[in-house]
């Protein structure tokens, strides 16, 4: 018979992986949202009326002329028809309906299981870090969408690297203390595992500054030029790698050494990942250590032939879309490596 406290915890762990599976559903539509270019089709932001789309005729016009008052149609968009802008503001739309989704799937929950003592402190402190990056995330989401309201018709890719950055931190929390919650067999420790981790945290942070990077090719729409593979239109680098001055702004803003970047960084990664299931292989660990191995090698070999894929083919918004959901679970099956060994019991 499940004790009270196992079905609280299990009660709490469903809640925890739904949300995660939202966030993961969130990213998704963020994806076909940058890439059918449909971020900037709903020029305000109304946390409660906002959830209303337009439901006649008189409302699709009013929004549309609205629309027309910002840069992106003046700019970029002049001419386009109704027809056009519905299909742009129905993936905005849906981006931001399921944002509030994602709010009510957590805060009403929440709410509950404090109230009802499903939290010790330590779960209550997670929790608060929890809502803190979800109410952070909404923030950046409107912060993003503004920087393309003024002049320029386009977000900032900084911004952008931002609000992509912490999606994945809060689905990262959203799974980790899922797996937490779970009980399960603690492995024991070794100087090969203390290894397996620290290589573990290393490509952690190589991940991170892939995804950045990723952002920032999406939002410079780098994926669009070089569109060769392993050369650069016959150049190990672009050949405007270096224009801009100071140098180190290449790095940040110029198209083509963004996307030299991210190959670069995108190839270390998959080495490090091969690597890191070789040392697996050499160390005796546990047989489920192995196979979560094995699954990151096998995730990280795909996202990258889907990456050079995607390039190859001037990112169609299928490709990308499936690009991006590779990351995603890339970060998770990472998490579901590193998770036991972090708390594996160290001998003495």
């Amino acid at each position: 018979m499940i004790s009270d406290r196992n079905r609280k915890k299990k009660s709490v762990r469903y809640w925890l992986w739904t949300g995660a599976g939202l966030i993961f559903l969130m990213l998704i539509i963020g994806g076909i949202t940058r890439l059918t270019g449909s971020g900037l089709s709903m020029t305000d932001w109304n946390l409660v009326m906002g959830a209303i789309p337009p439901l006649d005729h008189s409302s699709w016009i009013k929004a549309f002329d609205r629309y027309k008052q910002f840069p992106e149609y003046q700019q970029l968009n002049v001419g386009m028809t109704l027809y056009e802008f519905k299909s742009i503001f129905f993936w905005e739309y849906l981006h931001r309906l399921l944002g509030r989704l994602i709010g009510i799937v957590f805060f009403i929950p929440l709410i509950w299981f404090w109230w009802r003592g499903y939290f010790n402190r330590f779960l209550k402190k997670r929790m608060s870090v929890l809502m803190g990056l979800g109410v952070l995330q909404g923030a950046m989401g409107w912060i993003m969408v503004r920087s393309g309201l003024v002049d320029n018709p386009h977000v900032s890719h900084y911004r952008l690297a931002m609000h992509l950055t912490l999606a994945f931190l809060l689905l990262g929390c959203c799974v980790w203390f899922a797996l937490d919650l779970k009980k399960g067999h603690t492995i024991q420790g070794s100087s090969d595992k203390v290894l397996l981790k620290r290589w573990l945290w290393v490509i952690a942070a190589v991940f991170f500054v892939q995804i950045t990077w990723g952002a920032f090719v999406a939002g410079l729409h780098a994926g669009k030029i070089y569109n060769t593979f392993p050369l650069m239109n016959n150049h190990w680098a672009p050949v405007n790698a270096w224009v801009l001055k100071p140098v180190i702004l290449n790095f940040l803003a110029n198209p083509g050494t963004v996307q030299w970047v991210h190959r670069i960084v995108g190839t270390l990664l998959t080495l490090m990942v091969i690597l890191l299931w070789i040392k697996i292989q050499m160390t005796d660990t546990e047989p489920h250590i192995k196979k979560r191995g094995l699954a990151l090698l096998l995730i990280v070999l795909l996202q990258y032939g889907v990456g050079v894929f995607t390039l190859l083919n001037h990112v169609p918004i299928a490709l990308g879309v499936i690009h991006q959901a590779g990351a995603v679970l890339f970060w998770i099956g990472w998490l579901f490596l590193f998770n036991p060994l972090y708390h594996m019991k160290t001998t003495t």
